[in-house]
This record gives structure tokens, C-alpha cells and sequence, in this order.
């Protein structure tokens, strides 16, 4: 049991840091105490706290000892289930008022009935007297119609509102039951012993962690044009969770890309044995080719500036982020996402429009900047243009100084088509095989105004000697000889069109198969 004579006082968050699964939280408290040895009780701590990472210090105070305490007390009183018998009480004689008063809207409304039935016998057995007669037949009808419409929606509106006081009676009456059954209240609180030299206000400081918050990083990337140069804007925030039972209001919070949880360790080497082997008679005599598509990996973007010689690994080189929050925030223990704006920066960029005709038709915004200042962590993107969003997209981990390009959607004023043919002949005797391709584009602009596209193809790049690739004129193109990716860039007049063309030859040797 907890000493009846500690002090309990209570604490206020100073300060949150969110790591990848779990939250730091640094309380602190103001208690008054007497010279020599004291104990206080520091309420508002979640149940979840990890109790090995408590850490208590004070510079007013020498800390004997401190440790988590949890309790439970019984938290319905007899003055509460009072109140609940008396809601309860109120909530079934309305039920019993508005019952009384149905029945009667019901015999008004079977008497309204009844009249017009008997009216309507009545009418049935008088001779008619003409046109006059009819009028006055017909204003009858219409009164004691009217009179049977109203008691049948006064009966109508009764019952609605037997239902709803029905509704109240039955959580009332559960509120009750859920009030006499024990529920008790956990909560936990960490008792710390002290020593002061002194009468006096001592502060102490409290730090814990905490499992059930967590936080992931989440841009916006806005493209707006100023002066006619396009400028590329990103907003970084923190998407936070928790649902720790406790509530941090107007509190500054960190983020921390750190694992406190995992512990280096270095890996398990083994023997990497290689064992050699003789062709066979038949891997001597023929070569296999095999057409395949290869995966371009790349530090970040392999065009712009870098303004680094050494690009940094997903960490930033093993060295954890930590990021302060633009301004304090409030986190309801509720499990709901809060965003928490960290920063924003403004990067000069490059925009021009793209297609990758292989793929699709569509010609896409693309923009280019390098990243300056912090580095850029991975995660959702929420793309716009001035005011428009436009989509969603993620990003890598972007180091500082590493040019990066993001993508606004797609442009509706431009379209390629794309078609492709192929020619095979082999030339006797030398038995040298020979595959001329064609790739013919055709660019359609859309729009009232002159647009420029850049259009990116791809062309086979050969591993073996036997095998030559031959790339016919490029005089408005940039063949990139490694990776094999030509990028075409061409102007086209308003509502203009252009026919590309884009040629290759492979030639192989007799003894090479190919796809």
C-alpha cells in the first residue's frame, strides 16, 4: 500500500519526443516540503509507463529514491448512483405520460374515423339537388377529412415521441446498471522519496517512456510560379498517434528518427565458397542471349546538382534525426492522426513535361530541385499546384545537396502514340543475324499555346561482344549509353503535330541466340 502521509502533487508535460514506436515524456512538478526527508506522490502518469526508464532530478532537492506506483480505486459514489435512480424515475413516468396521451390521440383519431364513415352512408341515402347540392356535399367531405388527416398525425407524432422517451428510459436505465456494477480506477502515480536541506518549493523532473505513440513523417509539395520561375515549396510534418490515457495539451514536441529499442550487432560472416566448371560442348557452340529489364538504382536523382561529393545512407550516415515542432500542439488520447507542421523550405526548380510513350500516352509535370538544408525523410507527399492538389505520391530519403524530381500530374494538352515495328534477316554464309527496329512517335498538342516535351524511349544495351546495338541519327535526342534510355525533347506549335522517328539495329553472330 502507498504511506497515507506522501504529498500528492500533480505534474505538467514540459516537453514530448516521439520516437518510431514509443513516446518520451518529460513531466515536471513544484511541491513545497520540509526540511529533512519527504515523500511526494507525482500524479498523472499513464498506466503503460515503462518503469525502467524513469528518471527523476532535482537541483534543489537530493532524489532517495524514486519508483512507479499503481493503485485502483472504486470511482462511483453513492451521491452519483443517486442521481442516476432519480434520471431514471423522471425518464419512466414520461415514458407513462406520453403512453396516456397516444391513447387518447388514438380514440380521437377512431372517432374522426367514424364520422366520416357514417358521413359517408349519410351522403349515399340523400337525393341529389344538383350542382349546389354537390358543393356543399363536397366542403362537408373536405372538413371531416381534414379533421380525420389531423388526430391521424397527431397519433403519428405521439408515437415518434413515445420512442425516443422509450430510447432515454433504456440508457438511463443502463447508465444506472453500468454505475452499481464495481468498476474500479487504475492509475498510477511514482513515489519519490527526497531529501531537502531546507524548508521550501522544490522542482523535480520527471522522465519516462511510453509504448501506444508513435509518429511518421508526411510532406506537401506545392509548385507555384513567381515571376515567371517556378519555385517548389515543402511543408513537413509529423503525423502522431496515442492513445496512452493521457492528454498533452500546448506541448512542444520532438521527433526522432533514433531506435532506443534495438541494440547494434555485427553481422555473421561465413565462407563464400566459388566452384568453377567447364563449358559444355554446347555452351561452346552457341551463346544465349536473354532480354531482360534492368532496374536503374540510383542515390537519389541522376540529374541536377549536387552540392555534396558523398551521398549520405538512409540514416543520414548513422546519425539519427531530431526534429523540433513549428509550434506546440495538443494530442488527444483518442488514437486519431494530428499533423504537426516541423518546417518549410523554398527550392528553386526546373519543370518541363514528360512522357514515357512505352508506358503511357499520358505526358506528366515533373519538377527538379536539390535539396538544401535538412535532410528529407521518407514518407507520403501530398502534391498541389498554387492551390490545386493534384495527388499523392511518397518519396524516398533524400539527403541534403541531392537533386530530387516529384511529379504534378498529368498534362491533358499533349498526347504521343507510340507503334513499333521489326525487320529480322540473317546474311548468308557468314550467317551474321541482323534485327532492325522501328519506333515512330506521333506528338498531338491540344492546347492554344506552345509547349515543349521531353519523351523518353529506351533502346537495348549489350553485355556481350557478339552482340552490337546501332542507334540510328538522334539530331533532337540524348542517348544516355549506359542505362540505355534516349530522351527525345521537342517544341510544338498550338494545337500542332509531329511524326518522330526512333531507329535501332542489333546485329549478333551466327552462334548467338536471340529472344
Amino acid at each position: 500500500m502507498a504511506d497515507l502521509s506522501a504529498l500528492s502533487v500533480s505534474t505538467t508535460v514540459r516537453r514530448v519526443t516521439f520516437f518510431e514506436d514509443r513516446a518520451e515524456v518529460v513531466r515536471a512538478l513544484t511541491a513545497t516540503v520540509p526540511a529533512g526527508r519527504s515523500r511526494i506522490h507525482a500524479q498523472g502518469l499513464t498506466l503503460l509507463v515503462d518503469d525502467r526508464s524513469l528518471a527523476c532530478a532535482s537541483a534543489s532537492a537530493q532524489i532517495v529514491f524514486s519508483r512507479v506506483r499503481r493503485r485502483a480505486e472504486e470511482t462511483t459514489s453513492a451521491t452519483e448512483i443517486a442521481g442516476l435512480e432519480a434520471a431514471c424515475e423522471t425518464a419512466r413516468t414520461k415514458v407513462a405520460r406520453i403512453e396516456r396521451a397516444l391513447s387518447r390521440a388514438s380514440q380521437d383519431a377512431s372517432r374522426a374515423e367514424l364520422v366520416l364513415a357514417r358521413w359517408l352512408e349519410t351522403v349515399a341515402e340523400v337525393p341529389s339537388r344538383g350542382a349546389e347540392a354537390a358543393a356543399e356535399l363536397a366542403h362537408a367531405y373536405d372538413a371531416v377529412d381534414a379533421e380525420a388527416r389531423r388526430r391521424l398525425d397527431d397519433v403519428a407524432a405521439r408515437r415518434a415521441e413515445r420512442d425516443d422517451a422509450h430510447g432515454e428510459a433504456i440508457r438511463a436505465d443502463m447508465e444506472l446498471a453500468n454505475a452499481r456494477a464495481k468498476k474500479p480506477r487504475y492509475e498510477a502515480f511514482v513515489e519519490i522519496e527526497l531529501v531537502a536541506e531546507s524548508a521550501g518549493e522544490v522542482t523535480i523532473e520527471l522522465t519516462y517512456r511510453t509504448p501506444c505513440a508513435l509518429w511518421r513523417p508526411e510532406h506537401l509539395a506545392r509548385l507555384v510560379r513567381r515571376d515567371g520561375k517556378a519555385e517548389l515549396t515543402l511543408t513537413t510534418f509529423a503525423t502522431v498517434w496515442q492513445i496512452t490515457g493521457e492528454t498533452w495539451t500546448d506541448v512542444p514536441c520532438r521527433f526522432s528518427t533514433a531506435r532506443p529499442a534495438q541494440t547494434a550487432e555485427p553481422p555473421l560472416l561465413a565462407e563464400d565458397v566459388l566452384h568453377a566448371r567447364k563449358k559444355s560442348d554446347q555452351e561452346r557452340k552457341q551463346i544465349v542471349v536473354e532480354a531482360r529489364d534492368q532496374t536503374v538504382n540510383l542515390a537519389g536523382s541522376d540529374h541536377g546538382t549536387r552540392d555534396v561529393d558523398e551521398m549520405p545512407g538512409v540514416d543520414d550516415g548513422g546519425q539519427a534525426q531530431w526534429l523540433d515542432a513549428k509550434d506546440p500542439a495538443t494530442i488527444e488520447s483518442d488514437g486519431r492522426p494530428v499533423r504537426i507542421e516541423i518546417g518549410q523550405r523554398t527550392l528553386a526548380c526546373e519543370v518541363e513535361r514528360v512522357c514515357f510513350p512505352e508506358k503511357s500516352p499520358a505526358t506528366h509535370l515533373r519538377a527538379r530541385a536539390t535539396l538544401q538544408g535538412a535532410p528529407l525523410l521518407a514518407g507520403a507527399v501530398t502534391l498541389a499546384r498554387e492551390t490545386e492538389l493534384v495527388g499523392r505520391s511518397t518519396t524516398p530519403f533524400i539527403g541534403a545537396g541531392e537533386p530530387f524530381e516529384l511529379g504534378f500530374g498529368i498534362d491533358d494538352g499533349l498526347r504521343v502514340q507510340r507503334k513499333t515495328t521489326e525487320k529480322r534477316k540473317t546474311t548468308p554464309v557468314t550467317g551474321t543475324q541482323h534485327v532492325a527496329r522501328e519506333v515512330r512517335l506521333y506528338l498531338t498538342n491540344l492546347s492554344d499555346e506552345e509547349r515543349s516535351i521531353a519523351i523518353i524511349e529506351r533502346v537495348p544495351v549489350s553485355e556481350v561482344e557478339d552482340v552490337t546495338i546501332h542507334v540510328g541519327d538522334l539530331a533532337t535526342g540524348k542517348r544516355d549509353a549506359k542505362n540505355g534510355f534516349v530522351t527525345i525533347r521537342q517544341d510544338l506549335a498550338p494545337r500542332g503535330t509531329k511524326d518522330l522517328v526512333l531507329d535501332y539495329r542489333i546485329e549478333a553472330a551466327s552462334n548467338v541466340v536471340l529472344p
